[in-house]
């Protein structure tokens, strides 16, 4: 397991709760929030991962969706669901079984919705809207982390090291007194702000 796995883990996993949040003020997201995921949920499995790259960029192409276009937050709901889906796979994956990790999946979207259909204070709308603005961005990281990653691991095997260490290179002075003077800065205004 890959830090990219882990990255798309906690994505689908945010991405199932706010989308079931924000589908759970109309049915028909609801319905489509629960096609999404029945239908990942079977196609899906620990053998067949999703690319964390698509699984990030339609992330954030479904968030903007629902934050520039409601009134086709019905397609965005049953993405919400499919990252269930994905979300039951990856947990197989860690070891849980296959019927366990449905039901957990089922339970963290159902609690959510269930509130937001409850209790208005619970996700309010701006509240959402902010998560949205969030996903969109956790997204886009985890759509370009398997490049990045890639390309870390291509530079740390091309660097040459050299045969012998030679001295290190101290900090320069002016980094040490702006890193004193901000911390020292931070202290004054903590403490004056207190009283």
């Amino acid at each position: 397991m890959t830090i990219s796995f882990h990255a798309l883990w906690m994505l689908c996993a945010f991405g199932l709760v706010l989308c079931a949040a924000t589908a759970a003020q109309r049915a028909r997201d609801l319905a489509a929030l629960a096609a999404g995921f029945v239908i990942a949920t079977v196609v899906a499995s620990p053998q067949r991962l999703p690319d964390p790259a698509w699984v990030g960029v339609v992330t954030a192409g479904a968030a903007i969706v629902i934050l520039f276009r409601p009134r086709y937050a019905m397609a965005s709901a049953a993405w919400g669901g499919a990252l269930g889906g994905m979300l039951t796979a990856m947990t197989e994956v860690q070891g849980l079984h296959p019927i366990a990790a449905v039901a957990a999946v089922t339970v963290l979207a159902a609690t959510p919705a269930w509130l937001t259909r409850t209790r208005a204070a619970f996700a309010p709308e701006v509240l959402r809207e902010e998560a949205l603005l969030g996903l969109c961005l956790f997204g886009l990281v985890v759509a370009i982390m398997p490049g990045v990653i890639d390309g870390w691991q291509a530079a740390a095997t091309l660097t040459i090291e050299p045969a012998t260490t030679g001295p290190t290179i101290p900090l320069p002075t002016w980094t040490l007194a702006l890193v004193g003077t901000a911390m020292a800065l931070g202290a004054v205004y903590s403490l004056w702000s207190r009283r």
